[in-house]
């Protein structure tokens, strides 16, 4: 898994100017939403940034679904992988399919805790086994704990489900490694596709396993479209967007949800959203009229999601706490004030109604 999001990304967003975003869809840049004609899904956003850092067509596999809530999180499957958006941690997590797979052979000699380690292998204290050879080479190179968890078994023969033919295996609680020496490194150690069996064996919701047409569809069915405050006439689109040069890609005509560092609504974490406030009568021009106990509406997949101003702040560019993750489900809004000087932002916090 990759930990918070860092303190620095946080002080380039909140000191450098606001700037006007590109086109929404375009790849233009690390997140940008690409489709995988393969398969008919996408990868975007946060995903797309952990899958391309950690080698992810090699570890990963294609896309399987588009992105969806499950247990409370956003969540896409791949062919070997199933991965988790931890907002509220600030972090993505890979699914322990290794042990899901493995789940009832803890008796087996295999997954037994292992003797002295072989001269030249790594032992693991924690669940008692050993890598070594091609298996560690590849652990190490391409993600190690991190990505594959630790091991739970020693390397064993076993007959593979997908083709019929016996290989040296060994299980990790990612991950399950599979030895091909004929092959040229590092297709030598080739990962089997649990993302695809475990999504065989728990079936995503229709709208998110079918396939879609357009890089565009990507997240939308978790992501924020629209906001808008009633009482004092903000009504707004919303656009995801990332950072470019250390400053934040703020929509020219519409609001910006930060997905590099923001939670998703109906998601435990900070939702964070900005926009410009020096078009008169446009987009959060008014943001500056609102008021403790203000209800905020925010549309995702066509339905709006109630939330009600908790805090108003105005604090300098440099206070970055308010771009901490919370653990709980929290609305952030940003924007810049007085009109005309913009050296301080507006900080408007809401909870869920």
């Amino acid at each position: 898994m990759i930990r918070k999001w860092q303190a620095l990304l946080f002080l380039l967003l909140l000191l450098a100017p606001w700037a006007q975003a590109a086109p929404a869809h375009a790849d233009a840049g690390p997140g940008a939403p690409i489709l995988f004609s393969e398969t008919g899904h996408t990868l975007a956003y946060t995903f797309r940034t952990f899958y391309e850092t950690l080698n992810g067509a090699l570890v990963f596999g294609l896309p399987l679904t588009e992105v969806f809530i499950e247990d409370g999180q956003p969540t896409q499957y791949f062919e070997r992988a199933r991965l988790v958006l931890r907002a509220d941690l600030g972090q993505v997590e890979v699914a322990d399919l290794g042990r899901w797979a493995s789940a009832g052979r803890e008796g087996e000699p295999a997954f037994q805790p292992a003797g002295a380690a072989a001269e030249g292998a790594i032992a693991f204290e924690t669940t008692g086994h050993t890598l070594d050879g091609s298996f560690r080479e590849f652990f190490t190179q391409y993600g190690g704990r991190a990505i594959f968890g630790l091991p739970i078994s020693e390397a064993f023969t076993e007959t593979s489900q997908q083709d019929g033919q016996t290989y040296l295996v060994q299980y990790f609680e990612r991950a399950r490694f599979e030895l091909h020496p004929e092959l040229q490194w590092p297709a030598t150690v080739a990962l089997a596709p649990l993302g695809r069996s475990y999504l065989a064996a728990h079936p995503a919701p229709e709208t998110a396993s079918q396939p879609v047409d357009d890089a565009g569809q990507a997240w939308q069915s978790v992501r924020p479209t629209h906001v808008s405050v009633p009482r004092i006439g903000v009504d707004v689109a919303v656009e995801e967007r990332g950072s470019t040069m250390g400053a934040w890609d703020v929509p020219a005509t519409d609001v910006g949800h930060f997905w590099p560092i923001g939670a998703l609504p109906g998601t435990a974490g900070n939702i964070i959203m900005g926009g410009h406030s020096d078009f008169p009568d446009k987009i959060f021009n008014h943001l500056p009229e609102i008021q403790v106990g203000d209800e905020v509406l925010v549309t995702t997949d066509g339905q709006p999601r109630r939330y009600v101003v908790t805090e108003l702040l105005t604090v300098l560019p440099r206070e970055t706490w308010v771009l901490e993750t919370t653990a709980s489900e929290q609305l952030t809004l940003i924007t810049c004030v007085p009109f005309g000087v913009n050296d301080h932002r507006l900080i408007v916090h809401a909870v869920p109604a």
